[in-house]
């Protein structure tokens, strides 16, 4: 009888392991082409290796409780015990084995959505707008059927385990063993379940961090369990919810003056030792033309404006529209970072002037959303008696902005509810054309001079387009089609929500520069984040992974120097701010983390992200801010947007200070948020 409880085991977890790698092939051949994988076979198999460990892994964690029930019962060797083991069993295999399938099964959502396995993000499913999030749901998805998926799934596993554990149990007779035997059968399954578990003979466990077998994005993601990365986001959520302390962990503690220094590159003796943060307040250089004119300033941060998509724009594949001719008259950077690779992330990395804190709390949902913020966007702006709205296409009371947003200094928050109900829109608020016609609405108000800082909404799952929108051509080519990841279906709508966002900002902008608002106004442009799934790109093109534009329309009288003006260095969302100041305040202060992109400093600026991307006009470095694992490149001389690894250098060195003195001093300046500037 022990033997065949025994062999049926083996049978029951040989078919779940099974199951998980068939998952993985489906995985791997829904979201990347045969041809995209021809060149990397050998890394492919290497990573369906790793991924069988990964596997077992989990497996061998789930059997702990099963491997030592087997051992004590072994040794009781009672024929009664071991039938109710068995029946007990069914369940026990159903709760985890069912729990492993779902997970796969929704980890394959996520990634068709977030171009990654199950993170950190996941928790935003439960504290964004839900009612939007569940429409999109079940615009996107037939919701009914995916829960009748989801409950076959377990009865399923349950009948399966039922079969295989409990056919004809009660008639076998259960012998005798030596307790020699069962000594060695203990030491044996003791020891092939703790190294199964393990997954390495090595120091380490097998972790998220070995999952690395090739220089494809993709492949090393076929390897990776998406058990295992619940696991680290939920030990991401802990640490969050913890509070950690990231001065200390950036090496940092009870010496944030140093922060400071390395920071700036300034020796410590110029840091304020009470108020190390005066260090970042500057001043506006005096300018007639600002103090005549006094410009309105109007930021507008689009959602998924990722810049990649910007090289495939073409008569045929047109997703630009009139924001074209735009981008070709005016000021672009393109080698620019978000803060975030989501909308509410970046949206704190642009307006608090203080970089984003890596695997943290969203600042408007943490403890830290009642701050009052001295040091945010819409001070400077607000202290020379400027008009300061929020406006946004969605909820005005999204994650928790309504109570948040004020704190930063603006007098109005605007969202859809307060919107007139003509206007047309989508599960997730109005429509983009609405969105800009109300920036022209309170620019009209009133003599007084704005600063608005708007966000859109409509280039977001379900990708919903107005009834009245007539889509221009967005023809795939072979090399465009080839690229795309995933559901072609859902990559077509997402160019056409692009094509329509990008359409209506280019008509908001024409209608502008035809306007009285031409020379007294100036907009700048910018996406949240990248689009999630839609192109998969080897680790040389991490920066078309990540990156959106910084559009800038600055009148003539306000022009910095030409001479100034360089749009291929390196920049992010926290260097937009200090920009608009210098460009649009004549002698004022403000305290900020980021750099005037028209300032002599700005061609060594060092540009980061919360996700580690590191980068300058030379260098690029990739920081793992769990492992505190680097990766160190250059970039390619031939293609200029992509990087090659290198050996690190002294640059790499003060790259990665730079990186980590700017987390200490974020958490500083969120603790001590009592400062002002003086």
């Amino acid at each position: 009888m022990i033997k065949v409880i025994f062999k049926r085991l083996i049978i029951l977890n040989i078919i779940f392991v099974l199951l998980m790698m068939i998952y993985r092939v489906i995985f791997t051949f829904y979201y990347s082409s045969v041809s995209n994988l021809m060149p990397y076979l050998t890394d492919l198999l290497k990573a369906f290796v790793l991924g069988f460990r990964y596997d077992m892994a989990v497996i061998a964690y789930i059997n702990i409780t099963v491997t030592l029930s087997f051992i004590i019962l072994f040794f009781i060797n009672s024929k009664n015990a071991f039938v109710k083991f068995i029946k007990i069993l069914k369940y026990y295999y159903t709760l985890f084995f069912g729990g492993i399938i779902s997970i796969l099964c929704i980890d394959f959502g996520f990634y068709s959505y977030f171009q990654n396995h199950i993170n950190i993000l996941i928790f935003g499913v439960f504290e964004d707008d839900t009612k939007a999030l569940f429409s999109t749901l079940v615009e996107n998805y037939p919701i009914v059927l995916v829960t009748i998926g989801f409950i076959s799934i377990f009865v399923f596993v349950f009948f399966l385990t039922k079969f295989i554990l409990e056919k004809n149990i009660t008639s076998f007779i259960l012998g005798t063993v030596k307790i020699q035997y069962k000594i060695l059968v203990t030491f044996i399954l003791i020891c092939l379940n703790f190294m199964l578990a393990r997954g390495s003979f090595g120091l380490f466990p097998l972790g998220v961090d070995n999952a690395e077998v090739s220089n494809n994005i993709f492949i090393n993601r076929v390897s990776i369990n998406a058990i295992y990365t619940l696991q680290a986001a939920l030990e991401a959520r802990s640490k969050e919810n913890r509070g950690m302390n990231y001065i200390a962990k950036m090496g940092y503690e009870n010496n944030i003056p140093k922060a400071f220094s390395d920071y700036l590159s300034i020796d410590i003796a110029n840091i304020p030792k009470d108020n190390p943060e005066q260090s970042l307040v500057k001043i506006t250089k005096y300018n007639k033309n600002i103090e005549e004119i006094k410009p309105n300033v109007i930021v507008i941060v689009m959602e998924s404006l990722g810049t990649d998509l910007m090289h495939y724009n073409s008569q045929t594949f047109n997703v630009l529209g009139e924001f074209k001719k735009h981008l070709d008259e005016d000021i672009v950077f393109y080698k620019f970072l978000p803060g975030h690779m989501g909308t509410i992330g970046s949206l704190e990395a642009v307006i608090t002037n203080i970089v984003r804190l890596p695997l943290s709390k969203y600042l408007c949902q943490s403890k830290y959303a009642y701050n009052k913020y001295f040091y945010s966007g819409p001070i400077p702006y607000k202290n020379q008696g400027y008009e300061t709205t929020f406006l946004y296409g969605g909820n005005a009371g999204w994650r928790n902005t309504g109570s948040y947003m004020p704190n930063l200094g603006f007098d109005k928050i605007i969202g859809e509810g307060s919107m007139p109900k003509n206007y047309e829109r989508n599960q997730w608020g109005v429509y983009d054309e609405h969105l800009f016609d109300r920036i022209f609405t309170l620019l009209e108000e009133n003599d007084n001079k704005k600063f608005i800082y708007a966000m859109t909404t409509s280039n977001h799952p379900p990708y919903s387009l107005p009834k009245n929108y007539k889509t221009m051509p967005l023809i795939l080519t072979p090399e465009l089609e080839k690229a795309i990841t995933g559901d072609m279906k859902l990559s077509k709508m997402r160019f056409a929500t692009y094509q329509y966002s990008a359409q209506k900002v280019g008509e908001f902008l024409t209608r502008l520069k035809k306007s009285k608002y031409a020379n007294n106004t100036i907009v700048a442009i910018t996406g949240d984040h990248n689009f999630w799934s839609t192109f998969t790109y080897p680790i040389e093109r991490k920066l078309d992974t990540m990156s959106v534009p910084l559009y800038l329309y600055i009148p003539k009288k306000l022009m910095p120097d030409k001479a100034n003006i360089d749009t291929t260095i390196c920049a992010s969302h926290t260097d937009i701010m200090p920009t608009l100041y210098e460009l649009s305040l004549s002698s004022t202060s403000y305290c900020a983390m980021g750099t005037n992109l028209f300032s002599r400093q700005a061609k060594d600026n060092i540009a980061s992200n919360d996700l580690g991307l590191i980068m300058n006009k030379d260098y690029a470095l990739i920081y793992d801010f769990s492992s505190d694992n680097k990766k160190f490149y250059t970039w390619n001389k031939t293609k200029p947007r992509e990087i090659e690894l290198t050996e690190k250098t002294q640059e790499h060195e003060n790259m990665e200070k730079h990186y980590k003195s700017a987390v200490a001093i974020a958490q500083y300046m969120l603790i001590n948020d009592k400062g002002e500037i003086k």
